[in-house]
């Protein structure tokens, strides 16, 4: 198999559910993976809520620091900031914020989407 080009989306606030844990689990075996896919792994909707530096990401840091080692990005969507008054600079450090219209360009390059 060729390596594809993979969009994970974490939809859901970080609160009561393990979307975004699960999210980010699945991002590391898909980027870790024989072919070693390319993955962007965005936080869109009520998911921006685990990208501020407050958020403990304790259960997540294993996964965290093993997507950092592989060189995988996190992405904040602009306008779910915006639509939940969050800054950027209320952002962990590891996270980039990108515009709608690049949220799209992912989608729309990606072979496969998973939603969390």
């Amino acid at each position: 198999m060729a390596e594809k080009k993979v969009v994970v989306s974490i939809n859901h606030a970080p609160y009561g559910t393990i979307f975004y844990t699960e999210g980010l689990r699945a991002a590391v075996g898909i980027t870790a993976g024989i072919d070693e896919h390319s993955v962007n792994t965005l936080f869109l909707g009520d998911g921006v809520y685990y990208t501020l530096k407050d958020v403990n990401r304790d259960d997540a840091a294993g996964y965290l620091n093993t997507l950092n080692d592989l060189g995988a990005r996190l992405y904040a969507e602009e306008e779910s900031l915006g639509e939940r008054n969050i800054s950027p600079q209320q952002l962990a450090d590891d996270v980039e914020v990108i515009p709608r219209s690049k949220v799209l360009e992912f989608f729309q390059e990606a072979d496969c989407n998973v939603d969390f």
